[in-house]
């Protein structure tokens, strides 16, 4: 794996390497070893990046952040609301270093000008019935270019590169990423979730407009009406409002 770094002295505890399989597999050990709140894994190139439902996430050397990040929540937390501050602070982050308004598609999906640049994959583990912790892991498309993406038939895969124009230093980036994090998490603390669920919905594609939902087991149809306190997504259908707790949802149906 080829470890460039350990934990920095008076600064949050990071691990970095040139190539990793995953940051969250790694973060996930660092945190069963006793990694504090906050700790972070980060890596120029990941083997074996994968992000919700067990897709895979291309990770090509120097192109992206490829960040995880440990959260250590109160007994009261829940993990849906994890997914929903992670992408908030991309989205923030977007915006700051790109000036250029970025939203979502629930519940993971970080959109720059409707294509996908970023996404958060939260895995949670559990201890005596509670929350032991949760891995944040974030991938951000920095400085890819077209060939370093895969095709996508909905919100097609781009960088920041390409929809600013711009060019970006990967470590600043990361940086920018790790101190948003620490924003939200602290607003999370001191108990900003109402605030900042507003704001999620505020910036999410799909509010208020008609969907499709595919579940494992079935597939149905209704109009997004926002996230529930565990950031679960809420969808009036002709049978009643129903909760996604997990899916695949379609827009422009």
């Amino acid at each position: 794996m080829n470890e460039i770094f350990n934990d920095t002295p008076n600064e949050t505890p990071r691990r970095h390497f040139e190539t990793i399989g995953s940051t969250n597999e790694a973060a996930r050990n660092w945190a069963r070893d006793g990694a504090p709140q906050g700790a972070a894994v980060t890596a120029a190139a990941q083997s074996a990046g994968r992000g919700r439902r067990g897709r895979s996430w291309v990770s090509p050397p120097g192109k992206g952040v490829y960040l995880s990040i440990v959260w250590r929540p109160d007994s009261q937390s829940t993990p849906g609301r994890f997914t929903i501050l992670a992408a908030l602070a991309m989205a923030r982050v977007v915006q700051q270093i790109s000036d250029k308004p970025a939203n979502f598609k629930w519940p993971n999906d970080v959109l720059l000008n409707n294509c996908k640049i970023g996404g958060v994959l939260c895995e949670a583990e559990w201890k005596d019935g509670r929350i032991d912790f949760v891995i944040v892991g974030i991938g951000l498309n920095v400085q890819h270019e077209s060939n370093d993406l895969p095709e996508r038939p909905i919100f097609p895969a781009s960088s920041l590169h390409l929809e600013s124009g711009r060019d970006y230093e990967i470590e600043a980036v990361t940086q920018v990423c790790l101190e948003a994090l620490k924003v939200l998490w602290d607003a999370y603390v001191r108990g900003e979730w109402p605030a900042l669920k507003s704001e999620f919905e505020a910036r999410c594609t799909g509010i208020n407009e008609l969907v499709q939902v595919a579940t494992e087991t079935e597939k149905y149809y209704g109009i997004a009406r926002g996230i529930d306190e565990d950031g679960n997504l809420l969808i009036a259908t002709s049978e009643g409002l129903r909760c996604v707790v997990a899916g695949d949802v379609s827009y422009d149906i």
